[in-house]
């Protein structure tokens, strides 16, 4: 049946701001856009009529930076947020051994970040059976010695590349990770997501062929932009022409590979220009292996592959950019539109430096999101005033002619495209501060946050002539918030919600 979507607030991606309009789905894609005086009662009378007036109908999101093994480490094993004693704890692990299988590790998660408890007791009752609990913000973790020795990681040393090991044990298990597959898109669904660029360690320790099996099912509720983060060894460049022959689909597609460049500023790992105010002399606290770094993306670039380097501090987005630049010198000119994620910080010459190159600059506008309030974040400590101005510098990357898309790094974050305006338009963190807005000449409109997330992400993906815009012959991939965005104070923007989101021509969720 063919759908109809009438709305006041039509964002089709194409124009700044929305104007009262329709769509026309038939079968999977747009057969027409227009203004609802052209609407003609014979197309009328078929058809489904959605009528979305006081709600914003735009393209689909596209999250460009998304683990699908964090959202199962977010839920792994049993629940243990209610826990406030050593003895709760070991309680739940001892019912949890119960159910789960002898040959199975005993896994937890949501444990309260301020809790900490010794090893010991949990040693003389499972000397020899791993038992893993992870807190909340995943940097700590509750765990045995059996399970230190099988993984490979401690509890003080948890983050996602240390636990490699854990997830390949966890991907393997087909049945299992194919049904959280199903639950993975439900919510992303919930957020109006119809695309993700989806990233997975090394070869995904068996798990691409299970995306294939979802896409030859008609299962996907979006569509998958497959990249692999080398973690256990180097690039695997067999396993990325693997892909390339498996996923020859509509859905799913391989594009490259995510690599790790410096770590976080706030830990002094962030590689900067400038050296920390809190350690004069030192501009990066880790070594980085540029070299190295250099070498994979050069091959991969050679290979036809699309490469994202994972940077944050300003001098690592700088190094970035070289690397990409010797792609084009030493292997020639092509439309590769490879990409820095993260990218705490930028440089003004870098920033043309950028668009000169067709990168993408994949940033995580949800990032304020961490830190509750003005006065926890750090760069006041750690930045020059002239450098904490390069912060988030999104309205600049448009006007230097970026392209500007974002992701949320999930698990780090859930999409939630109404409350990234909160922070990208009103640029304030969770408790409203500061007052006036964080360094407000920085700020996007509520229309630039939508392309970015729509258009400007599809494009990233090379995927333009089909998704990205409302116009007629393109893909139906729709979503639908209940808020005028585009008008709303910051208190509306903070209760506004996707109602609707729309899948190929089909409707996969609906508040």
């Amino acid at each position: 049946m063919r759908k109809i979507l009438k709305t006041d607030l039509l964002f089709t991606g194409l124009e700044k701001e929305p104007k009262e309009g329709f769509v026309l789905i038939e079968n999977n894609r747009i057969v027409k856009v227009g203004n609802i005086s052209e609407l003609e009662q014979s197309v009328l009378k078929d058809a489904e009529v959605l009528d979305l007036y006081g709600k914003v109908v735009s393209p689909g999101f596209v999250d460009n930076h998304v683990f699908f093994t964090g959202y199962i480490w977010q839920r792994i094993g049993f629940d243990a947020s209610l826990v406030n004693s050593e003895k709760d704890l070991l309680e739940l692990v001892e019912r949890e051994a119960v159910k789960v299988p002898l040959e199975k590790p005993i896994l937890g998660h949501g444990l309260k970040n301020e809790l900490e408890f010794s090893n010991e007791t949990l040693n003389k009752q499972y000397p020899s059976r791993p038992v893993i609990v992870f807190n909340e913000a995943r940097e700590w973790c509750f765990m045995n010695t059996a399970a230190e020795k099988k993984y490979g990681f401690t509890g003080d040393e948890c983050w996602a590349e240390m636990c490699w090991r854990l997830f390949e044990e966890i991907l393997r298990d087909k049945t299992f990770a194919k049904n959280k597959y199903l639950e993975f898109q439900e919510l992303l669904a919930t957020k109006g997501v119809t695309a993700i660029k989806e990233i997975g360690f090394d070869d995904y320790y068996g798990f691409a062929p299970v995306l294939k099996e979802l896409e030859n099912e008609k299962r996907l509720k979006h569509r998958v932009n497959l990249v692999s983060q080398p973690v256990r060894a180097s690039a695997d460049f067999a396993y990325g022409k693997m892909c390339n022959q498996m996923f020859d689909g509509e859905e799913v597609r391989f594009m490259g590979y995510n690599i790790m460049v410096d770590g976080d500023i706030e830990s002094g790992d962030g590689d900067l220009l400038d050296e920390y105010l809190t350690n004069p002399g030192v501009h990066c606290g880790m070594e980085i292996n540029y070299d190295d770094i250099e070498d994979i993306v050069l091959e991969a670039d050679k290979q036809g592959f699309r490469c994202a380097l994972h940077a944050e501090g300003d001098a690592a987005v700088r190094r970035s950019i070289d690397i990409f630049e010797k792609c084009r010198e030493i292997n020639g000119e092509r439309d590769a539109r490879h990409a820095i994620v993260d990218m705490e910080m930028i440089d003004s010459i870098d920033r043309k430096r950028l668009a000169e190159l067709n990168l993408s600059a994949i940033q995580y506008i949800q990032i304020m999101n961490c830190y509750g309030s003005r006065d926890n974040y750090w760069d006041e400590d750690i930045l020059s005033k002239d450098r904490q101005k390069t912060i988030w510098a999104y309205q600049s990357l448009l006007k230097d002619k970026g392209r500007l898309c974002f992701g949320t790094d999930l698990p780090l974050d859930i999409p939630d495209i109404p409350m990234s305006i909160k922070f990208g338009t009103f640029r304030v963190f969770p408790d409203g501060t500061p007052d006036g807005g964080y360094h407000m000449d920085e700020a996007l409109t509520p229309g630039e946050i939508l392309t970015c997330w729509s258009k400007n992400g599809q494009e990233a993906n090379f995927e333009e002539k089909r998704l990205g815009t409302l116009e007629e012959g393109k893909l139906a991939d729709i979503a639908v918030i209940d808020t005028n965005v585009f008008k709303a104070g910051l208190k509306e923007i903070e209760k506004a919600e996707v109602c609707m989101t729309i899948y190929n021509g089909e409707i996969v969720y609906k508040k």
